[in-house]
């Protein structure tokens, strides 16, 4: 068998690997490596059954009843990881690279498919996670892109990203978009476990870049937490502001919430009503009525001018506390024009 793959080897490259987890879905669910597949030995009901027989009949007892579980799910289950793996190396772990893990490696290493195990398991990644967020800066200048609701922020990220920038994207590791609305359509949000595991491998993988650029956010996004060092960071680092028409901006909110799904009409319809302290019952039961009708450019509109924009005008900055503003209308141009901007702001700090 393969020696264990210990957690610092694997975090020199972990997209090198075919991550399988092999443990509960429940308790991949709360918790996992980012991009690691869910393989389990047990589901949480067989997990809970083989926890209860080894607390009252023993550990022998309990490796039976598991085998007799597991036994009948292995042929598929290898085929599933193989056929995943499309060539990549596969490690396998589960809470602290115990016995889930081993078993199901000797498993393959006897059909002459040699596999790894992460030495450690989760618990070990998780500790990695922790250490590598428990610091008072990000060490580099950091950036961050301010404006109203619909102009693009996140789309500029993305460009920027795929422009091989150093941009991070909160609200995609948050799977939320830290607004009312901000779970319509996306499923579950992610935990904080996993949104800290996601923000550890990004800065990571940004580790030698001269700054970070990340879009404007509140201390929470969604039910995430940012970390105290980078929201710090973010709070008191130079900003930007973006700008767009209201029409381009209603048209941006429209293709990434409105017209999707009935779910997701019914979703956005129902969450206009916690607006209501602020734009009285009535309002929100008309807007509520445009989005079930498909007037989904309309409601945008009436919310930016009348909820978002209002709100944003309470807690933005003044104009003068922003190094550049930036026009956005055209993303790949606008996302241009911000790294022009940082690229001038550092310049001129060193000169």
């Amino acid at each position: 068998m393969k020696l264990p793959l210990d957690i610092e080897s694997f975090l020199l490259a972990p997209e090198n690997y075919y991550v399988v987890d092999v443990r509960s879905p429940g308790e991949y669910k709360a918790a996992s490596i980012p991009g690691a597949v869910n393989a389990p030995l047990f589901d949480d009901r067989e997990r809970e059954i083989v926890g209860t027989t080894y607390w009252q009949e023993g550990t022998d007892r309990a490796k039976l009843v598991g085998l007799s579980m597991v036994a009948p799910k292995l042929p598929l289950m290898v085929e599933s990881i193989l056929n995943g793996a499309n060539g990549k190396e596969i490690v396998l772990y589960c809470w602290r690279g115990g016995m889930r893990s081993r078993s199901l490696a000797a498993v393959f290493e006897i059909l002459g498919y040699p596999v790894r195990q992460l030495a450690g398991g989760y618990r070990a990644f998780r500790r990695q996670v922790v250490k590598g967020l428990d610091k008072d800066s990000p060490g580099v200048p950091v950036f961050v892109l301010n404006g109203l609701t619909g102009v693009g922020k996140t789309l500029v990220i993305r460009e920027l990203q795929a422009m091989g920038a150093p941009a991070l994207d909160l609200e995609a590791m948050a799977n939320h978009r830290g607004s009312v609305f901000g779970g319509v359509g996306l499923g579950d949000p992610s935990s904080q476990k996993d949104f800290e595991a996601q923000l550890f491998l990004a800065l990571r993988r940004y580790a030698g870049a001269p700054f970070l650029i990340v879009e404007g956010e509140g201390r929470r996004i969604g039910p995430v937490v940012i970390p105290d060092f980078l929201y710090k960071a973010m709070r008191d680092c130079p900003h930007i502001l973006l700008e767009a028409p209201l029409d381009v901006r209603a048209a941006r909110i429209v293709a990434e919430y409105g017209g999707k799904d009935t779910q997701t009409t019914l979703a956005l319809a129902e969450a206009v009503q916690s607006l209501e302290k602020r734009l009285g019952r009535t309002r929100c039961a008309e807007l509520a009525a445009c989005i079930r009708q498909g007037d989904c450019e309309k409601a945008a509109k009436v919310l930016c001018v009348e909820y978002y924009d209002r709100y944003y005008r309470d807690s933005r900055r003044t104009l003068s506390d922003y190094i550049a503003v930036v026009d956005v209308a055209d993303i790949s141009a606008g996302a241009r024009r911000v790294l022009a901007v940082i690229d001038e702001y550092l310049n001129r700090g060193e000169s």
